[in-house]
């Protein structure tokens, strides 16, 4: 279960242990930013109900010139309470880690391009609709992609393609966390590959 976390960006072989320190000493600013922008109206709309109304994904309105439900669907929920939690829940814990790996302004790349270009996709496939939800699955492709990209641990690719894999049969199903998996996964392969071409070349 440990070796998954294996995978510094910079240095391989920092124990795991000690990725788990560092993601606990230092505060995971940009996720704990985009944490309360989303819980405070996911709070409000259950005191008031109309928030999630004007703010969540409705094509039909988009449609008739309703542009921000292109980006407001990602700060609220309609999975009632308990979904609320999870997501918001998930968001913490999956973007602290991914942005400890991938540092800040790549961490946001990938939740911001993924979650808004997963809303456009999900204009089509579910037209009403919100949640976070959708940045999470992205940021988990770009942990997994990592993964595959960084370390040479067994158990950890295998919880790469795992989760991968999963994304990949969502996508066919034409759920919309799918697609965030697909693009979170393709957003991350652009910026390992920009990696590469920036890194000196060995002799």
């Amino acid at each position: 279960m440990a070796g998954w976390i294996h995978i510094r960006m910079e240095n391989p072989g920092v124990p795991p242990l000690k990725i788990i320190n560092n993601i606990f000493g230092k505060p995971p600013l940009a996720t704990l930013i985009l944490f309360v922008a989303v819980g405070i109206p996911t709070t409000i709309q259950f005191f008031h109900p109309p928030i999630l109304t004007l703010l969540r994904r409705d094509t039909t309105a988009f449609l008739a010139g309703d542009w921000w439900r292109v980006i407001t669907p990602l700060f609220v929920q309609d999975g009632g309470v308990s979904g609320s939690i999870f997501n918001l829940v998930s968001l913490f814990l999956v973007g602290s880690l991914a942005e400890y790996l991938w540092g800040r302004r790549r961490w946001l790349a990938i939740s911001l391009i993924g979650g808004i270009l997963s809303e456009v996709v999900a204009f089509a496939w579910q037209p009403v609709g919100a949640g976070n939800s959708v940045v999470n699955f992205a940021l988990a492709a770009g942990i997994a992609t990592l993964i595959l990209a960084r370390t040479p641990s067994r158990s950890a690719r295998l919880f790469a393609y795992s989760v991968l894999g999963a994304g990949i049969c969502l996508l066919i199903l034409h759920d919309i966390h799918g697609a965030a998996t697909a693009l979170g996964g393709t957003i991350s392969l652009i910026l390992v590959q920009l990696d590469r071409n920036a890194s000196p070349k060995r002799a």
